[in-house]
């Protein structure tokens, strides 16, 4: 009894962390979405933006991984050190490793995620074939929401993070059970992924394979931007 009264009570605590996290993300996940469609939009009826979308992919197909690890890193890591100096300085944040620091860590490691996504996206690929049906958009969204993110994807960044956050030691990993960990840990990520990105993975894998990891670059260009504002205004907020 007391066993079961620990886990629903770590299933409320989780719970209300997962929903303070999604009330937190759900402005920049509607802007992301919004643009999403609208970029799914204008491929189909822009000729100019079809032509845009189109040279990106063939730019990937040339490049490879290292278009993948080139885009993700700069959407991911040189974009918030450029936007750092365009905020006001009461949203700036006060304290926190320096650019360089920054950098370092942020450069390989979102590198690293464009090309497991890149990778990713060949294996869907491999395994549904092109998405000419809504059935095979249909799995792979499923595969990338409820397997890939919460098994592999979600767990790794958080992780890393954590890891970073300490001082690149263990000490952030300390007395936490595993069943505790993904609860409080994880799960609230988990749940904000799945409100913002369903939507927008649903969009990439709508259009030919080839514009898959330049749409990722941008939707994470774009998340980027948008989120890196707002959490910065709202730690301003807090901390007045």
């Amino acid at each position: 009894m007391k066993r079961l009264h620990r886990i629903s009570q770590l299933i409320k605590v989780a719970w209300a962390e997962a929903v303070r996290s999604l009330r937190f993300n759900l402005i920049p996940g509607l802007l992301l979405q919004g643009v999403m469609i609208a970029i799914a939009a204008a491929y189909f009826r822009s000729p100019s933006v079809h032509h845009y979308l189109l040279h990106l992919g063939s730019l990937k197909e040339q490049w490879g991984l290292l278009f993948s690890f080139i885009g993700t890193s700069a959407a991911s890591s040189f974009l918030p050190e450029l936007l750092r100096p365009l905020l006001p300085k009461s949203t700036r944040p006060a304290q926190g490793p320096s650019r360089v620091s920054r950098l370092l860590f942020a450069i390989p490691f979102w590198g690293i995620i464009g090309m497991q996504v890149d990778l990713f996206y060949r294996f869907q690929l491999l395994i549904f074939g092109p998405s000419d049906r809504i059935s095979i958009i249909l799995a792979k969204v499923l595969v990338d929401a409820f397997l890939y993110c919460p098994l592999l994807a979600i767990p790794e960044a958080v992780c890393i993070f954590l890891w970073r956050d300490h001082r690149f030691t263990h000490h952030g990993f300390r007395g936490w059970s595993p069943l505790r960990f993904y609860a409080l840990k994880i799960f609230p990520v988990l749940m904000t992924n799945w409100m913002v990105w369903i939507p927008v993975v649903s969009v990439i894998y709508s259009l030919p394979s080839a514009l898959g990891i330049p749409l990722f670059i941008i939707a994470q260009a774009f998340w980027v931007m948008v989120f890196t504002t707002l959490s910065n205004k709202v730690q301003a907020i807090q901390e007045a």
